[in-house]
C-alpha cells in the first residue's frame, strides 16, 4: 500500500484528514483516481481525504471513541435517522484495505463543503448544497464511477464521497 502525505499529484490533491498525516491506500486506487481526475475539467480536483486506517492501535481507539460519542450525539439530534447510524458511523471498509477512500471536490480553487457540520450536517442544508454544485457533484461522480468505483448509497456517505475500489474499469486507463 502507498502512504500518501499532504500534496498533489497531477492534479490529485491529497488532504489526509485530522488526526492522521497520511492518506493510505493501494497503488490501483491511486491509479483510478488519477484516471477519474483526469475525465474532470481543470476547475474541478478530487481531493482524498481518507483510506486505510488500521483499528488497531492509538489512532483506531482514539476513532472507536469518537464513533461512539457521535452516534450518541447523532441518536439526540436525529432521532428519525437512526437507520442511518451503521452507513454513517461504520468503518465502511476503510478498515479493511486501501481500496476505500473518501474524496472531496475543489471548485475553482475552493474546498466544497458539502457538510459543513460533518455528518450533523441536516438533510436540507445537504440537498441545499448539492443543488448549488450539482454539476460538480454529478460529474465527479460520474468520474468516479466510470473509473471502477462505487459511490456509497447512504445520502450523507455519498455527499463525503465515500467510494470503493471494485476493481473493474470502463474509462480508457491513463497513457
Amino acid at each position: 500500500m502507498l502512504k500518501l502525505p499532504r500534496g498533489t499529484i497531477d492534479g490529485l490533491r491529497i488532504a489526509p484528514r485530522w488526526p492522521a498525516s497520511q492518506v493510505v491506500l493501494e497503488a490501483e486506487v491511486l491509479q483510478r483516481l488519477l484516471d477519474a481526475q483526469a475525465l474532470l475539467p481543470p476547475t474541478l480536483r478530487l481531493l482524498i481525504t481518507r483510506g486505510f486506517e488500521c483499528s488497531q492501535g492509538t489512532l483506531g481507539g482514539f476513532r472507536r471513541m469518537v464513533r461512539r460519542l457521535g452516534i450518541a450525539v447523532f441518536r439526540c439530534c436525529y432521532r428519525h435517522r437512526h437507520d442511518e447510524i451503521d452507513a454513517i458511523f461504520g468503518a465502511n471498509g476503510h478498515d479493511l484495505d486501501g481500496r476505500h477512500v473518501d474524496v472531496s471536490l475543489v471548485l475553482h480553487g475552493q474546498r466544497l463543503r458539502l457538510l459543513p457540520l460533518g455528518v450533523f450536517t441536516p438533510l436540507r442544508w445537504q440537498q441545499h448544497r448539492v443543488s448549488r454544485h450539482a454539476d460538480a457533484v454529478a460529474a465527479a461522480g460520474d468520474a468516479l464511477q466510470r473509473c471502477g468505483f462505487d459511490l456509497h448509497p447512504n445520502a450523507t456517505e455519498r455527499l463525503q464521497i465515500h467510494c470503493d475500489y471494485r476493481g473493474s474499469t470502463l474509462a480508457e486507463p491513463s497513457q
